[in-house]
């Protein structure tokens, strides 16, 4: 029993260091990324250091850009976050969520206080592709967006 707890620990504590370095970063969104589905949005995404990314997301109306959403992600008190500023809600205040998950292929960010989203995930298929996703914690009202990468920065 003692064995089991210990195999435990090990693996929550590696799961937030050593497997951390293979894990999913935020720096793996850099670029612009446009839906493949009926409605086009567009999300970009520039690395400012380490420990900060920042991200727009907007939309086409004709010739137009309609910002709908500013966003980063930001190492704050030694884990990532997702901070989302979204046009029109919550008051004109950012949201932090998060980063619960280390996994080679996706970044989830939670917040279980918001209303709505309270889960946010990046789902990398390839690098040119991926798989945005909202929804509440339960799994329901869940909305995903098929994203390709149409650009990137180069070095």
């Amino acid at each position: 029993m003692v064995f089991v707890f210990f195999a435990f620990q090990w693996l929550l504590t590696a799961c937030g260091t050593a497997i951390e370095k293979t894990a999913a970063t935020p720096q793996m969104l850099e670029g612009v990324w446009k839906s493949a589905a009926n409605i086009v949005f567009y999300e970009q995404w520039e690395i400012l250091n380490d420990s900060l990314v920042q991200g727009v997301g907007f939309g086409l109306n004709q010739q137009d850009t309609i910002i709908t959403e500013r966003m980063k992600m930001a190492v704050h008190d030694g884990t990532w976050h997702f901070f989302a500023l979204v046009t029109g809600q919550n008051s004109g205040k950012e949201i932090a969520f998060r980063k619960v998950e280390c996994e080679p292929d996706r970044l989830v960010f939670e917040n279980p206080d918001h209303d709505y989203p309270n889960r946010i995930s990046y789902i990398f298929h390839a690098d040119t592709s991926l798989t945005a996703r909202i929804e509440n914690m339960r799994g329901n009202k869940q909305k995903e967006f098929t994203m390709k990468r149409i650009s990137k920065k180069q070095k």
